[in-house]
């Protein structure tokens, strides 16, 4: 009797295991010989023309796919990085910043006005090319202004940085010495959508269960979760204003996330006063405050955590109000009001022609502040 439940538990164990990997061989050859088009997977039947206006469906394929199939490397202190990449589209350095138009040497030149500029993945320029970014822009409006090769713009912008992780590279630059002359932080989006770095969880879970973490990780990787996820990939409708509200008008967790950003605000300053860069902080624009979203080619989907923005702009817009910001200070948040054109290459990244009129506009606050050169 022992004798036969041995065997048939092994029998059963044995079998069980050769179908699951018939099950992972079978859908990892599915995911082999159909791997999901970036193009596809964005847009759907939406038109990406809007957006990209004379690229090729192989041209805006290839940019997504650099854009968004590169892994972030460990970085210690600030958790993350961009890693150092080489592409058509997309090129990123081994200190850490990614190449603009007419890029400078590194290490920096001192006898160049040099502006590092930090932000979260809209300042990197996810969805556009290394030329259509905020700092390239930015370079090419300094050029115009004050003439070639006298300033050298340094894009420090980071997938899911906020103020914190942005303070922390920057006093880390600054301890190794690569001192800029002017540094530019430009926040909103994440300081309001993000409670932690983007992998603190991770690292949390790594630490407090290193076991169940591991196998949670290696589950996820295996091809039957993989091809699991890509059908849950849809995303949901936009929500009713009523809903959005309930959900996301949180005053005390809005309140608490401009509070860690006048901190930061606080820290950068003391750091910059005692190693000597100017200073411009920039409140960038994001597509749920004082934009038109039926000219948002995703305008009709849920934007989840980056509703916060919408209600926590009016947070801080209000606040401004009764203190008003220095000269350090460039609210930018209204540059899309009354546009009427698709200002997003998907739902939160800015399309080349809406970074070229960020990118002017911080040049103008530079150049007529006296930051540069």
């Amino acid at each position: 009797m022992k004798r036969g439940l041995y065997t048939t538990a092994v029998l059963t164990l044995f079998h069980g295991l050769v179908l699951f990997a018939a099950l992972n061989l079978a859908a990892w050859g599915f995911l082999t010989a159909f791997p999901e088009d970036p193009v596809s997977l964005t847009y759907g039947n939406r038109s990406f023309g809007l957006v990209y206006p004379g690229l090729s469906p192989e041209d805006v394929r290839a940019l997504l796919r650099e854009t968004w199939t590169r892994a972030e490397a460990y970085e210690p202190f600030t958790e993350s990085r961009e890693r150092r990449y080489a592409g058509r589209f997309v090129n990123v350095h081994a200190a850490g910043f990614r190449l603009s138009r007419d890029q400078g040497p590194w290490p920096p030149d001192s006898s160049r006005a040099n502006v590092f500029v930090f932000g979260g993945s809209t300042t990197f320029g996810y969805g556009v090319a290394d030329d259509e970014t905020i700092v390239s822009s930015l370079q090419a409006s300094l050029d115009e202004r004050l003439g070639k090769g006298r300033t050298a713009c340094y894009n420090f912008g980071r997938g899911a940085y906020y103020s914190t992780g942005e303070r922390i590279l920057f006093e880390n630059l600054l301890g190794e010495g690569a001192v800029p002359r002017v540094a530019v932080f430009v926040d909103g989006l994440n300081d309001l959508a993000l409670g932690a770095p983007f992998l603190s969880g991770r690292f949390r879970d790594q630490v407090n269960a290193p076991v169940r973490t591991a196998l949670v990780t290696l589950a996820e990787q295996l091809p039957v979760a993989q091809l699991v996820a890509r059908r849950k990939a849809a995303r949901p409708p936009r929500r009713s204003e009523a809903e959005l509200a309930a959900a996301f008008d949180d005053v005390a967790l809005l309140d608490a996330r401009l509070e860690r950003y006048f901190v930061n605000r606080r820290l950068v300053s003391a750091a910059a006063s005692s190693w000597g860069p100017r200073l411009l902080f920039v409140w960038q624009p994001v597509p749920t405050y004082r934009y038109d979203l039926r000219y948002h080619v995703f305008g009709d989907l849920d934007f989840a955590k980056n509703h916060y923005a919408g209600f926590g702009y009016a947070r801080m817009a209000e606040r401004l109000r009764k203190a008003p910001p220095g000269p350090d200070f460039l609210w930018a948040a209204d540059l899309q009001e009354g546009v009427r054109e698709p200002l997003y290459v998907d739902q939160i990244h800015y399309t080349a022609a809406f970074s070229r009129r960020i990118g002017a506009e911080i040049a103008r606050a530079l150049v007529e502040r006296a930051l540069v050169p």
